[in-house]
């Protein structure tokens, strides 16, 4: 046996503790709205969410699954991500009342039921690599609406419309693996998420529930860049729902 083959299984290892460590941020999530702070609960979630991003690639370079076929990465894959970016996000917006205190358990129980639906679902991705409806991501929304400081009202139809999204085969992007306007999406990515970790620092207690005439202009600056990156990464799905559609209808016609 070589040194290089010697040293795949814990390469492999490696790589799937890495994706666990997964869990243990979105526990310290919970952990850390439980203690009432939302600024480190939402930088946890950032933080699974990174590893989240990160792993599948490192996995798929190093061929993980056919050095250790016992071990199924998609499903624990799975498992972390339905905590992560289902429940931390769910108790997140029950514990500081993103919602309308008669909508809360409506509200909550909406995004672990129909994210369960998600998860489940065997068509999850497209062909081309985008999410087949919305992807459960409900970390990046709670983040969302707390840095743009956003009414509950306004959240209860976000949570509303985004149940519903699961459900419809609108298109969402894969900012990772989505070919189409990757040079312009990484880049809008990098810069959005750096936003909303800057947002989520700055808007401690002394700050959160501040109208926007209140915030330096450094943070509503930042809160146009989530805005904008907001709608980008929505509207590169939206075109490609549109998109495919033409697409297939102009087969069919020439078929």
């Amino acid at each position: 046996m070589t040194e290089t083959t010697a040293a795949q299984p814990r390469i492999a290892w490696a790589i799937h503790i890495f994706t666990a460590s997964g869990i243990l941020a979105g526990f310290f999530g919970l952990l850390s709205a439980l203690d009432g702070s939302p600024r480190a609960s939402l930088l946890w979630m950032m933080v699974a969410m990174i590893i989240d991003g990160l792993d599948g690639p490192i996995a798929r370079k190093y061929d993980v699954s056919t050095v250790l076929p016992m071990i199924d990465g998609h499903v624990m894959d799975l498992v972390i991500d339905y905590v992560t970016c289902v429940v931390a996000p769910a108790f997140f917006i029950h514990e500081f009342h993103l919602l309308p205190a008669k909508f809360d358990i409506v509200g909550t129980g909406l995004i672990l039921l129909t994210s369960l639906y998600l998860f489940s679902y065997t068509h999850i991705q497209t062909e081309d690599c985008y999410f087949n409806g919305f992807p459960a991501m409900w970390n990046l929304v709670v983040n969302i609406l707390f840095v743009t400081q956003s009414r509950p009202v306004v959240n209860a139809v976000v949570v509303v419309l985004l149940s519903v999204l699961t459900i419809v085969p609108l298109k969402f992007i894969h900012p990772i693996r989505v070919r189409d306007f990757r040079k312009i999406t990484i880049p809008v990515l990098v810069i959005w998420i750096g936003a909303m970790i800057y947002l989520t620092w700055i808007l401690d207690d002394r700050l959160a529930g501040c109208t926007e005439s209140c915030l330096p202009i450094g943070a509503r600056a930042a809160q146009g860049i989530v805005y904008l990156g907001t709608i980008w990464i929505v509207g590169v799905g939206v075109w490609r729902t549109f998109a495919g559609r033409r697409d297939t209808h102009t087969r069919a016609a020439t078929a």
